[in-house]
């Protein structure tokens, strides 16, 4: 059985896909499995992979009808029998001793779950900025629930996604949203490392690239629901303060960072859905003694501005009328 199993959606990345599987290749940690989902890709990503998969015994090639990134990460999660495991997208690629540096992490530190940074690249590979923790540790308690980020950066113990029966939405976008939720609340296990060996490239075809705006992007707001309920089960590992502010922050960014420029009547509907949200699974929010503006350092300033705005429009009712200012008339 293999210690790590990688697993990597693919749809349309004929450009960049060989460049993906290679650099899992020449990973320095060679006990791993990669799992790879193409899904449904009507460019010549299908053919590259079958040509690569001859060459490596640690390849494991499914193919299935398009159903989005989602489906096609659950796939791998279905089909993954290493100990722990990582998600690569097939435009994106990893630094050589990637693996190696999150491994040692988890090992060492007894981490069920370990973060790294990641660096934004161009379509040809020059580097954009890095994004990365600001320090190398275990956190415990409530101190984990803000080191959670998007998955593509994080490596994890399959028994952790196994426990919980965790898997992504499958029918909308975003689907690291309610993931990242659900892992923040119930997770107390987890580590960063201060590297940046995850290189995301930005173009028309990625998913950061198209996450800008309600326009385009359809919000998991079903899947964040269900997460919220899934969470009320299992039980709040962390701070339950702490976790509540995390879904302020959440639902903050959808409203001020997409909700902008949307149809008025989207706006409105985000917002009808904000204060549902709020009312019914967390009807002390306005009280929550985490957040104030300047209540620690776990979130920069503009994001807690962000909160406490958001925090006096439900409250004061006027999230309706904000939603209208920021959304356009069709």
């Amino acid at each position: 059985m293999p210690e790590v199993s990688v697993i990597i959606p693919v749809y349309n990345n004929e450009r960049y896909i060989e460049e993906c599987v290679r650099s899992v290749q020449n990973q320095t940690f060679a006990d791993l499995e990669m799992i790879v989902i193409n899904d449904g890709s009507t460019d010549g990503s299908g053919e590259i992979l079958e040509r690569i998969l001859r060459e490596d015994k640690r390849i494991r090639l499914f193919h299935q009808e398009n159903k989005g990134a989602g489906a096609a990460r659950n796939k791998g999660l279905d089909m993954a029998e290493g100990r722990y495991l990582i998600f690569v997208d097939g435009d994106d690629w990893i630094a050589p001793d990637y693996i190696e540096k999150l491994y040692t992490a988890a090992e060492e530190r007894g981490s069920e779950m370990v973060i790294c940074g990641f660096t934004c690249v161009t379509e040809t590979g020059e580097v954009l900025r890095e994004i990365y923790p600001k320090e190398s540790r275990r956190f415990e308690g409530e101190e984990c629930v803000f080191q959670i980020s998007a998955v593509c950066s994080h490596f994890y113990r399959k028994s952790l996604w196994d426990r919980y029966g965790v898997r992504f939405s499958a029918k909308e976008r975003g689907e690291d949203m309610p993931v990242s939720l659900f892992f923040g609340a119930v997770c107390d296990k987890i580590s960063t490392i201060i590297s940046c060996g995850y290189m995301y490239r930005q173009h028309s075809g990625s998913a950061m690239h198209n996450f800008r705006g309600l326009r385009q992007f359809s919000l998991p707001l079903k899947s964040l629901e269900e997460t919220i309920q899934k969470i009320e089960k299992t039980g709040v590992s962390n701070s339950p303060e702490f976790y509540e502010l995390f879904v302020l922050r959440i639902l903050s960014t959808c409203f001020f960072q997409l909700a902008p420029g949307a149809s008025r009547e989207r706006t409105k509907e985000l917002a009808d859905y904000i204060t549902r949200i709020l009312h019914t699974y967390f009807p002390d929010y306005s009280k929550n003694p985490k957040a104030g503006l300047f209540k620690g350092a776990e979130v920069p300033f503009v994001q807690r501005a962000a909160v406490k705005v958001l925090i006096f429009l439900v409250r004061t009712g006027g999230i309706r009328f904000a939603a209208c200012l920021m959304g356009r008339k069709e």
